[in-house]
């Protein structure tokens, strides 16, 4: 077994690890993985934030398996993300054992004590995927769904939902944004990401704080700029007009197929009006008219969260498979 690491700037090298990932992804119950357009562009942009490891896994000269290792820098010093990817046809000889112990090595003498992935399934049943993860000691830490609202026949109901907003929101009202944060908000938006992990269900994993500032969202701003994809969100705001609650996603210009949900929050103290339901009509809107070509938006939810369920259920969203965060505790390197 041969486990060497990917220059991401080699181009040919960079296409054989994406072909991995893209054919262990087929399994999944939609089309997840990003199309090479996507990936040539963003894999190889380096992030102030996190570092990008990744190594590929070759038998008898072919590339039959793929890894990739992110070490957080900004926040969460002690965690590791890994993501091993095997083609089917491989499976069962060693191939992701032998990727996942590299990630492992490099991640533990990078001094995390934690390492954290996510293995897709079907609703009620196994995958490949979590059953490796529970054969190699990753246990599961948290639970959610991967749920899509089709954009072609949802919006049909999306009517009535207004009228449920227009009697809910009172003196609050919500705004739309599109590629950069308005100037006035950038605070407000900022003080709300730093608070976000804390408060969506996270299960058992071990997520510290973290940490935004306005040099920090310009930099994730010009990344998304840089690598084609375009950030669609909406803020919701007080009588006073501060914003307090926020939802975004992002579609890649050159493959608008998929759009995927990247948070959505509604700060404690102003929940009840609506606000959540509101934002999500107003950015699923706005992606429906700058992407006509775009089929479904996709999100993520733990089970337990009641509130944000019900508005995925009202927006349409259905649950297409289960994705199970698992965590692995080590030890750091002497």
């Amino acid at each position: 077994m041969d486990v060497t690491v990917v220059d991401p700037s080699d181009e040919s090298a960079l296409r054989a690890w994406w072909e991995v990932g893209e054919a262990a992804s087929r399994e999944r119950a939609f089309d997840a993985w990003p199309a090479w357009e996507v990936s040539r562009v963003s894999i190889p942009r380096p992030r102030p934030d996190v570092d990008v490891v990744l190594v590929a896994a070759a038998l008898d000269g072919r590339v039959v398996g793929a890894g990739m290792l992110v070490l957080f820098r900004a926040d969460n010093p002690h965690l590791a993300e890994l993501f091993v990817y095997v083609v089917p046809d491989a499976r069962r000889q060693g191939v992701g054992s032998a990727v996942l112990a590299d990630l492992e090595a490099r991640a533990v003498a990078d001094g995390r004590t934690a390492l954290v992935a996510t293995a897709y399934a079907p609703v009620g049943a196994e995958s490949a995927g979590t059953l490796f993860c529970a054969a190699r000691g990753y246990p599961v830490a948290s639970r959610e769904e991967t749920k899509l609202v089709d954009l072609r026949t949802a919006p049909a109901s999306w009517d009535a939902l207004d009228r449920e907003v227009a009697a809910g929101l009172a003196a609050y009202s919500v705004v739309g944004f599109e590629r950069r944060m308005p100037a006035e908000h950038v605070d407000a938006f900022c003080a709300m990401l730093s608070v976000f992990s804390s408060m969506v269900p996270s299960g058992d994993l071990e997520l510290g704080e973290t940490t935004w500032t306005a040099e920090r969202l310009h930099a994730t701003e010009e990344r998304f700029l840089e690598t084609g994809r375009t950030w669609i969100g909406a803020l919701a705001l007080t009588p006073g007009g501060t914003a307090c609650g926020f939802t975004e996603l992002s579609v890649h210009d050159v493959d608008p197929r998929h759009a995927e949900v990247g948070g959505t929050l509604v700060l404690p103290e102003h929940r009840g009006h609506r606000l959540g339901l509101a934002m999500k009509l107003r950015s699923h809107r706005r992606v429906r008219e700058l992407f006509p070509a775009c089929a479904h938006v996709e999100t993520g939810n733990a089970g337990v969260n009641a509130p944000m369920n019900a508005v995925n259920e009202a927006m349409g969203y259905r649950v297409v498979e289960r994705a199970l965060d698992v965590q692995k505790k080590v030890a750091t390197a002497s």
